[in-house]
This record gives C-alpha cells, sequence and structure tokens, in this order.
C-alpha cells in the first residue's frame, strides 16, 4: 500500500467519498468498528434460501458485495474484486428441477449455490443455481459442460434456461451496463486497506434448515414436486372446500 488510510477513504464515488460513506454506515449500526479498529457487517436477517458447493475458494462476496458496494462505495462503483467475475445462470421452475440441477453441480468443479431466487426483486425465476467463474472465456467454456449435463437429465432438459451475466444483478441496476464498468488502482489499494480490517461472519450454514425452506415454500406456490423430497408426505393437510 503506497498511500495513507486517509487518502486512501477519500476516494470519490458517485457524489461522496468512501470515507463518509462508510462512517454513516457505522453511525447508522450497518457497519460495526470494534475496539481493535476491525470492521463487521451489522446484523442481517437470517439467510435460508441458499446451499452452496465449495468447489473452490471463498470469492469473498461478504465483502466485496455486502461491505464495499452496499456500503462503502454507497452502491455507486462496483468493487474491483469483481471486475472478473462472470456467472453462468441456471433458471429452474420446480423444486424436482431445482434438486436435480444441484446434484449435477456436486460433479462440477466449480463454485455454485442453488436456492429460492423468489425473493431476488432483480431476477424472475422462482428457483435458480449461479455458477462462479473467472473471466468470460471461463464462463463459455463452463457453459458448455453445464448445458451438456443439464440436457442429458431425465428431469431437467433442453427447456432449462442458461445465461451468462457479469457479477451481480444489483450491480447492473444500480451502476449501470456491465460493459461499461469502471476499476482503477486506486480501488484496489482502498479494497486491500479495508479487507485487511474486516470480519467476515462465521455463522455456520444449516443445510438441514435450508432445504425444510425451499420445501415450504415449494408447497406455498402450488409445486407438488416437494412431495418427491417428503416421501409423499403433503406439507399441510388439505383444507375442506364445499360445493359453490
Amino acid at each position: 500500500m503506497t498511500a495513507t488510510p486517509d487518502k486512501l477513504l477519500a476516494l470519490r464515488v458517485g457524489t461522496t467519498t468512501a470515507g463518509d460513506n462508510l462512517k454513516r454506515a457505522i453511525e447508522a449500526g450497518d457497519v460495526v468498528e470494534t475496539a481493535e479498529g476491525r470492521l463487521q457487517i451489522g446484523e442481517r436477517g437470517p439467510s435460508s434460501i441458499w446451499v452452496y458447493v465449495d468447489h473452490g475458494p471463498s470469492l469473498g462476496c461478504d465483502f466485496l458485495m455486502h461491505f464495499m458496494f452496499d456500503h462503502v462505495y454507497g452502491h455507486a462503483a462496483v468493487p474491483h474484486g469483481c471486475s472478473g467475475c462472470y456467472k453462468v445462470k441456471v433458471g429452474l421452475r420446480t423444486l424436482r428441477e431445482l434438486v436435480a440441477a444441484w446434484q449435477i453441480a456436486k460433479g462440477i468443479q466449480c463454485r455454485s449455490k442453488w436456492g429460492i431466487d423468489l425473493t431476488n426483486p432483480f431476477s424472475q425465476n422462482v428457483y435458480a443455481g449461479y455458477f462462479y467463474t473467472a473471466g468470460l472465456d471461463g464462463a463459455r467454456v463452463l457453459y458448455k459442460v453445464v448445458r451438456e449435463a443439464i440436457d442429458a437429465d431425465p428431469k431437467l432438459g433442453a427447456g432449462i434456461t442458461m445465461t451468462i451475466k457479469r457479477g451481480c444483478s444489483e450491480y447492473e441496476i444500480e451502476v449501470g451496463p456491465s460493459d461499461s464498468y469502471q476499476f482503477t488502482p486506486e480501488m484496489a489499494e482502498l479494497e486491500s486497506y479495508l479487507k485487511a480490517r474486516f470480519e467476515r461472519s462465521t455463522t455456520a450454514q444449516n443445510r438441514a434448515r435450508v432445504l425444510a425452506h425451499w420445501i415450504d415454500i415449494a408447497y406455498r406456490l402450488g409445486d407438488d414436486t416437494y412431495l418427491d423430497f417428503t416421501e409423499g408426505r403433503r406439507r399441510r393437510a388439505k383444507t375442506l372446500t364445499y360445493a359453490p
């Protein structure tokens, strides 16, 4: 690091600076600064919609998306650390398809996540999976591998939609088209400085709780393929109905 912390935090993003954004986030409780100067994301609601296939190192999304983009950059710039991130997205229509695609992903040497996309305001899919790749060329190679595997699966097939996208959808909504993102050496230096102070949440994933959540959502959506995973037992008994 060649610049001082004060100079790094003076980096302008949009109409303000990274330091001013960070100060506001700390004052609002969205970011917590410990007595030792460590930085943590404030308490968030439970995340019970995704399961992860951990083929590969962590991508640091908590730091890049939920800390840098949400708080330090104030949604005005895409983090430098996300510059090479491309995703192969798999859109799924039923819980049966979601679980089948997740099982395929376990055999593909690429980090991915699978779950409910219904609460994602930037997606029109109910269920989805995302493979994380480095660079567009890598995404195109992986796309072919995943496409062949999905087409060959009797529970999936050619009707399953797949797309290649860059980074997170929030970035395009807030910053603009992904082919026009701007990255600077100063951003990389700032992120390196703050990453050294950042502490990631260590909350363990409870996979059984996630799967129970999937089943409950499928039931409420009228997706009876959830019965595949309850040994045919209904989530709740049907209520009586009467002739008009």
